[in-house]
């Protein structure tokens, strides 16, 4: 089997499971710049436009509506990359939705370095599909 569909079954029967939260200060692994964005500092605030908030996440979504974004080029795009697989009817509903202009999406990329391997990208896809599961609830608008 291929790692990355290993990978991607192993996220699927994880998605309803339960967690322990630690706070990232606790988890001892992150920048001092990344603890003082998530605690809000002073000192970042004037540089950051929007905080990791459902505020903050709300603020952004009016910034990005400002930009104009070829939608149908996209979409057009996604499905000829799909064109090679079936995708399931959930995958084709989320690439047609990509049309409405009230869709918006959770991006999340991950550059390879010494401390964090393979599980922290596990971690951020995860983090990424959790995130979005939950914006459809609290903004279903």
């Amino acid at each position: 089997m291929n790692s990355i569909v290993a990978i991607f079954l192993f996220l699927y029967h994880i998605m309803d499971s339960t967690s322990t939260r630690i706070s990232y200060q606790q988890a001892g692994v992150f920048s001092k710049i990344v603890l003082d964005y998530i605690d809000r500092s002073d000192a970042l605030m004037p540089f950051i436009s929007s905080v990791p908030s459902i505020e903050g996440i709300q603020r952004a979504i009016g910034s990005r509506k400002k930009f104009a974004t070829n939608r149908e080029l996209l979409v057009k795009e996604l499905k000829k990359q799909y064109a090679i697989v079936k995708p399931s009817d959930a995958v084709q509903k989320n690439i047609d939705a990509l049309l409405s202009p009230e869709t918006f999406t959770i991006t999340t990329a991950h550059q390879n370095n010494i401390f964090t391997g393979p599980l922290y990208f596990i971690y951020k896809i995860f983090h990424a599909i959790k995130l979005a599961d939950h914006l459809n609830t609290s903004l279903p608008q």
